[in-house]
Parts: structure tokens; C-alpha cells; sequence
């Protein structure tokens, strides 16, 4: 067809659909307006002729009866004869101009029209003197006028006639002439509207034939095709054309080929898949399933089709089984079951079902899937949740769970040993309930809890750190706490690990006061001892043999020794009690090294070793003594374990926010492993130092706690074989007026 040839769209149709009639109908509306244009004018021509013919009667008459008007009063000089005459001498111009606006534009009309006016004036002319002549009374002049008037109006009126005759001649013809044409457009009219009518009712069949034969017919192979398409059958070939209807037929082509692509994958993956897929009909048969069921179950899809699908499931299942069948089919959805297969060789398996009823097949969709292994993995996780709970009731630390807020969410019979609650009485409430430490209370108040929860991560998070708690009695008791995060399915949770430390707490007591009161009752005898050995060295008792003189000297050297022993263990007491008093004042660092130096410089010439004090104007905010005693400690474990001609410095440096005091020294250096445990009670780099080079192992924590003090740090830089960097910082002096601050307070800032 010429629309499939050209391709036209299904909108450029229904374009030709309603273009072609309108096209027609306007053609039709133009020649229709025209024709009737036509039998307007002919009517209207007829009409100005019949006003042109009355018109120009009107005139003859008017002029023939201007000149009957004068001479009646010629003859009798009534007035009634002078006003006739006046009358129509006004009328006559009036009909003139009435005339010339009839002929319009007519050359020949308008000839004859200025022909008539100048016969018009003239004849008026002629009447008028003959009227002046009758009103002054001139009789002879009247009778002269009258004569000839009447021959001059005469001879006027005859060639009025004739040029009337010549100015209704056409318009005669044209009255004549117009009946015929007028009948003749009525018929032409009536022909054309006939004719016009006849061919929009061929166009409008043409038209519907062409879209008959170019939608209707493809729109029939397209439902053809849907039907082909739901029972599987070949669709019917491509309908030709460019426009939308063989655009959706390429479409439905490609949907029926993505259809059965998907279908063919649908297929592929049923018959690929690892569960067990399957219909049962009403009857509870299998009627259809995929190969999975082999390597499942054990039997081939053969086997099953056919049998009934309870026959497959363990017997003590097959009640529970029929119950969840009827419920799928009674609420007509999706749902889930578990229970076992027996397998064709007889072992069974955990299969999980999710089934679905169709109405329309009258048959249950299923897919089994196959959670032996989950089970034994839940098994597993119960097991092992069991385990861990029974490990975590048997724990003697008390777990406290909390919540990111701070509440405690379950706590272990141990926590509630020690708290002396149960777990259903302290679930919900906060974990600062627990505590009794003034610090804490002195710090938060009850209900800022958050602020209690960030010192308390500050201090116990991934660390160990000591507190005092309240048990339900009211009963203070010290713990030792460690917080830890965990990540669970409800979120970030922390759990407190709780240990009640009050016995160990009592022992260490006991043993503080045990070394505290041997300490005392020791260094006074040994005080004496030693005056008494002095005594007997530098011969107060009297000359002493040389071997004496040296058993004395060893002596001595044992009881310094030992009153130095002393003397750090009450210092390190001290400081652990909190009971180590100083006095911090701004206080020059240069004094600090002078007297330091003072102290170690005989030690010093004695090992062969130089002393060098780097100049310094710095000044700290410290307790001066307790510096020097810091820095005489570090210069005489340099001094100790430098070689002989060697060199040890002491260097100050003003740094951000602090001061950084060295001491390096060019000795054996200290190993790795050894620098952690250097400021530590008891501890030196080898067990041989203690004797070679003398020392307790104490000087370092007394440093350090020193240090702290301070709120400065200390550490160590070494490298083994290349020497060692003792170091330590101080806050810089203040502006304000000496403060004498109590070591508990310090600590407690």
C-alpha cells in the first residue's frame, strides 16, 4: 500500500484523516461563498437598475410638471401655482444628486448625468426668468417669455427624454436580463451543493477504506500474536510499515524472543540449582522437579514424579508437615516450614521449605532448600553459647555490660556477689549507682552521667585502673576496673571486668606498714652504728691495726649503704602514701645544676669521669631540693657507667610549654628490652650492677615519681653500645607568688 511504501506514521494518517475532508470542505466553503457573492451582486445590480429607472421617471415628471407650475401661474398668478413651482425647483437638484449616487462609477451613466444637469439648469433658467418677468409685472415681457418658453421647455424636455432614454436603457436590459441569471445561479447552487455533498461522502469512505486497510488489519495480527504468544505458539511475520503499529509489533517481537530467552534461562537455572525445586498438585503428587533432587535426596526427578510428596519426609515430621500444606493453602501466600527429608538411602537431612499455592494451577510452588549444615552450626553456637555463659557465671571477676550511655544491661553471678545485687535489681540503672569514690562525686554530679562515663573511659578503657565502689549494704570497697568495647548486633556496648581488691588492698597495707615501721626502728641503730664506725676509723678509740682500719672502712661502707636502702624506701613509701611534702616556688635551673654538680664531683674525679654543665638561664616552678635530688641520682648512674676519660653533660633546653633537662652520658647504652622496666622498683639493666657498681634500684622510680609530681615526665633515649640520654620536663616558673602544694593534691591534679 502507498502508506506502508512511504512509511507514514500512525499521526501523519489521522493527519490525512482530518486534513483531506478539511481541505475539501474548504474548497467546497470558498466556491459555495462565491456563488452566492455572485447572486448577491446580480440582485443588488437588479435593484440599483429599478431605483435608476424610478429615479430618472421621477425627474421627467418633476420637470414637466416645474413647467405645467409656471404656466398656470403665468396664466393666473396664484400663489398656489408659485409654490408648487418653488417646491419642485428644490426637488429637482435633490433627484439629481439621488441619480448620481445610483450610477456610481458607470463612464457612460455619468455622461448623460452631467448632460441631464446642464438640460436641468437650463430648463430652470429659462423658468426662472419667465417668473421674475410674471412677479415684476412686465406683461409684455411676460407674454414675450411665455411664448417662447414653451417652445425652449419643449425642445429641453425632449432631450431630457432622450437622455433619460439613454440612462435606463442599460439598466431596462439589466432588469430584463437578471430574472434568467438569477435563475440560472440558483441552479448552478443547487448542483454544487449536490455535487459537494456526493464527493465528502466518497472522500470519507476512501479514507475509511485506507484505514482500514492500514490499521485495523495489522492491529488484528497484533492481538493474533498476543494470543499466540500465551499459548506458545510461532507469532505471525513482521507486519510491514514505518509507523508506531509495526514499531510495536518489532517490539512484541523482541518481547516474545526476551520472553523466551528468559525462559530458556529460567529453565537453565532451575535445572542448574543447588535447592531442590518443585510443583505438588491437589492430590500432594510431585509434577514437576529439577535435577537438584539427585544430589539432594538421593533420588532422580523420574523417581519423584508422581509420588506422593509426603512419602519423602521423616515420619515424625509428616503431622507438622500437613498442618503447614493446609495453612499455605487456606491463606494463599508465601510461607516457610522446616522439617526432615528421609533420603533414598534412608539417612535424613534439615530442609527448609518455602512453598506458595496458586489458585489458578491448583498446585503448590516449592523450593527445599537444604540447612543440614546451619543446624549443626546452630548446634555449635548453642554449645558454644553455653560454654561461655557457664564460663562467665563461673568467673570470679564480675562482668558488667553497659550500654554506650552507661547502663547496665546484665551483670555475672560474681558482679553480683561483689555488689551484693541482683542482676534484675541493677539492670537499667547507671553505672555510676556503683561507685563511691569522692573524686568522682566531688567532679560530677549524679546526674552528669556523661561526663562520669568520659573520666572513667579516661582512666579504665583498655587499662587497669583502681576505684572505690559501694556494695547494697552501703559498704565502701576498692576494685580494680577494666573497661573493654564490644561491637553486637544491637550496637557498640562496653563491658566492665571487676575485681574486689580490698584483701589485697589490707595486705599491702599491712606490708607498707611492716617496711615503714622496719625502716624506722632500723635507720636509728644503724645511724649510730655507723657514728661509732667513723669513730673508730679516724681513731677517736685509739690507733687500730691496718687490718682492722680496713674491716672498719668495709663496715662503714655497708652501713651508708644500708641507711640509703633505708632512706629510698621511705622516700618511695612516701611518695606512694602521698605523704612525700614539697615546696614548689619558681627556682633557677642554673642553682639546680651548681649544687648537683657539687654533690656528685668527688664521685666523679673518682671514676675518672668529667663533668660538664651546659650554661642555662631557665627557670622551673619545682621544689629545688627534690630536683637536685632527681638530677643527682641521674648524674651519679652516668658518672657510674661511663668509662673512664669520658664525659658527661648536662644540658637545658626552654621548649614549648616546659622544660627539657639531659643528661647524656657515653656509656654501654641500655637494651630495648630494658627501657620500659628502668623506672620500675628493684629493676637494673644486669644482676651484676647491683654489686659492681652498687645501687638498690630504687633511685629511678624515686625519680620518676618525683617527676610526676611535678606533672613532668621522665624517659630514657639510648641506643645500646653508644650511650644513654636520661631526660625529663618541668612546667617553667610561674608569675604568681610561691605555692607549697601537698603531694596528694598533686596527684589528685
Amino acid at each position: 500500500m502507498l502508506s506502508n511504501r512511504i512509511n507514514l506514521k500512525i499521526v501523519h494518517k489521522g493527519a490525512i484523516l482530518v486534513l483531506v475532508p478539511l481541505f475539501f470542505e474548504l474548497i467546497f466553503l470558498g466556491v459555495l461563498t462565491e456563488l452566492l457573492h455572485r447572486a448577491e451582486v446580480e440582485v443588488q445590480r437588479q435593484v440599483r437598475s429599478k431605483a435608476i429607472i424610478s429615479q430618472a421617471n421621477t425627474l421627467s415628471k418633476l420637470f414637466y410638471d416645474a413647467g405645467v407650475a409656471m404656466g398656470g401661474y403665468s396664466i393666473t398668478k396664484s400663489p398656489l401655482f408659485s409654490d408648487r413651482y418653488d417646491k419642485i425647483v428644490r426637488q429637482i437638484p435633490e433627484d439629481l444628486e439621488e441619480l448620481r449616487k445610483l450610477v456610481g462609477d458607470n463612464p457612460k451613466q455619468k455622461q448623460i448625468l452631467e448632460n441631464l444637469q446642464k438640460i436641468t439648469v437650463t430648463g430652470l433658467k429659462i423658468l426662472g426668468e419667465a417668473k421674475s418677468a410674471i412677479d415684476d409685472n412686465r406683461v409684455d415681457v411676460a407674454q414675450f417669455r411665455a411664448r417662447h418658453m414653451y417652445k425652449e421647455i419643449r425642445s429641453l424636455a425632449d432631450k431630457l427624454q432622450d437622455e433619460l432614454r439613454g440612462l435606463t436603457e442599460d439598466e431596462r436590459r439589466i432588469e430584463q436580463e437578471s430574472p434568467e441569471k438569477q435563475n440560472r445561479s440558483r441552479t448552478i447552487l443547487k448542483v454544487f451543493l449536490v455535487g459537494g455533498v456526493v464527493a465528502n461522502i466518497l472522500i470519507a469512505f476512501v479514507l475509511l477504506w485506507f484505514f482500514t486497510r492500514s490499521i485495523k488489519n495489522r492491529l488484528d495480527v497484533l492481538t493474533d500474536n498476543s494470543f499466540r504468544l500465551a499459548r506458545g505458539q510461532p507469532l505471525n511475520p513482521p507486519v510491514g510499515g514505518g509507523d508506531e503499529i509495526s514499531h510495536l509489533d518489532g517490539v512484541f517481537h523482541s518481547m516474545a524472543d526476551a520472553l523466551t530467552e528468559a525462559h530458556r534461562k529460567e529453565k537453565a537455572v532451575i535445572d542448574n540449582a543447588v535447592d531442590v525445586i518443585c510443583s505438588i498438585d491437589m492430590d500432594g503428587k510431585f509434577v514437576a522437579v529439577n535435577p537438584a533432587c539427585y544430589e539432594n535426596w538421593g533420588y532422580t526427578p523420574d523417581e519423584l514424579l508422581g509420588k506422593r510428596f509426603i512419602e519423602v519426609i521423616a515420619p515424625q515430621d509428616i503431622s507438622d508437615t500437613i498442618k503447614a500444606v493446609r495453612a499455605i493453602r487456606a491463606e494463599k501466600s508465601n510461607l516457610q516450614f522446616d522439617n526432615r527429608v528421609r533420603r533414598k538411602d534412608s539417612s535424613e537431612i534439615n530442609v527448609s521449605w518455602s512453598a506458595y499455592w496458586s489458585e489458578k494451577e491448583r498446585a503448590m510452588f516449592c523450593v527445599a532448600h537444604d540447612i543440614t549444615e546451619r543446624k549443626l552450626a546452630e548446634e555449635a553456637i548453642r554449645a558454644s553459647e553455653h560454654r561461655i555463659r557457664t564460663i562467665i557465671n563461673h568467673m570470679i571477676v564480675g562482668l558488667v555490660i553497659v550500654n554506650q550511655d552507661g547502663y547496665i544491661e546484665s551483670m555475672n553471678p560474681s558482679a553480683e556477689k561483689i555488689f551484693g545485687y541482683k542482676a534484675e535489681e541493677i539492670v537499667g540503672r547507671h553505672l555510676l549507682s556503683l561507685f563511691s569514690d569522692s573524686k568522682f562525686f566531688s567532679e560530677h554530679n549524679e546526674s552528669d552521667t556523661t561526663s562520669f562515663m568520659d573520666t572513667l573511659f579516661n582512666q579504665a578503657l583498655n587499662r587497669i585502673g583502681e576505684f572505690d565502689c559501694i556494695k547494697k549494704n552501703g559498704e565502701d570497697f576498692p576494685v580494680e576496673l577494666s573497661i573493654s568495647e564490644l561491637k553486637t548486633h544491637e550496637g557498640e556496648r562496653y563491658m566492665a571486668n571487676i575485681l574486689d581488691v580490698s584483701e589485697r588492698k589490707e595486705v599491702e597495707r599491712l606490708k607498707k606498714e611492716f617496711v615503714s615501721t622496719v625502716s624506722h626502728e632500723l635507720r636509728t641503730p644503724l645511724t649510730s652504728i655507723r657514728g661509732s664506725l667513723t669513730l673508730l676509723s679516724v681513731g677517736a678509740m685509739g690507733a687500730l691495726p691496718e687490718q682492722a682500719k680496713k674491716v672498719v672502712s668495709i663496715a662503714e661502707r655497708n652501713t651508708i649503704r644500708l641507711i640509703g636502702l633505708i632512706n629510698d624506701i621511705l622516700d618511695i613509701e612516701k611518695l606512694e602514701a602521698g605523704k612525700l611534702d614539697m615546696v614548689f616556688e619558681n627556682t633557677n635551673m642554673k642553682d639546680i645544676m651548681e649544687r648537683s654538680e657539687q654533690s656528685v664531683n668527688t664521685f666523679a674525679a673518682n671514676n675518672g669521669v668529667k663533668l660538664e654543665m651546659m650554661p642555662t638561664d631557665a627557670q622551673v616552678y619545682a621544689d629545688g631540693d627534690r630536683i637536685v635530688q632527681v638530677l643527682v641520682n641521674l648524674l651519679s648512674n652516668a658518672i657510674k657507667f661511663s668509662p673512664q676519660g669520658q664525659t658527661v653533660t648536662v644540658a637545658v633546653e626552654n621548649a614549648a610549654g616546659f622544660v627539657h633537662v639531659r643528661v647524656i652520658d657515653r656509656g654501654r647504652g641500655i637494651p630495648e628490652q630494658f627501657k620500659k622496666l628502668l623506672f620500675q622498683r628493684f629493676q637494673q639493666v644486669e644482676a651484676s650492677d647491683a654489686k659492681k657498681k652498687g645501687g638498690t634500684g630504687l633511685g629511678l622510680a624515686i625519680c620518676k615519681g618525683i617527676i610526676e609530681q611535678h606533672g613532668g615526665q621522665i624517659g630514657v633515649d639510648s641506643e645500646e653500645g653508644k650511650g644513654s640520654t636520661f631526660w625529663f620536663r618541668l612546667p617553667p616558673a610561674r608569675t604568681d607568688s610561691t605555692v607549697v602544694v601537698q603531694a596528694q593534691e598533686t596527684r589528685a591534679s
